[in-house]
């Protein structure tokens, strides 16, 4: 993973020319509040952080799932749209920050 900081908005592009070495020189519009930095993550940070997310994961119910499935074969499966609806506004606004 890689994260860059400090290039300054899209609406304050970075001002300079190129040198013959390759590096951009001139500042960022704005002041130029500090240097520019760049992290690479390891993998096995990115390994650790993956393991964890995937333990917060609810549980496969293979059997619900099966029983799903043969229901919609059988076109038996019966869909509840005001409760799917009602899920995705709550999912939607969970996932909005309200800050």
């Amino acid at each position: 993973m890689v994260r860059i900081t400090g290039l300054g908005s899209p609406a304050s592009p970075v001002q300079g020319s190129r040198s013959g070495k390759g590096k951009a020189t001139g500042k960022a519009r704005g002041g130029g509040r500090g240097r520019d930095q760049v992290k690479v993550a390891d993998a096995a940070s990115l390994h650790e952080r993956a393991r964890v997310l995937l333990a917060d994961l609810p549980e496969v119910r293979l059997e619900r799932i099966e029983q799903i499935r043969d229901a919609l074969e059988q076109g038996t499966f019966e869909i509840d749209e005001r409760r799917v609806a009602a899920r995705i506004v709550r999912n939607a606004l969970a996932e909005r920050s309200w800050s």
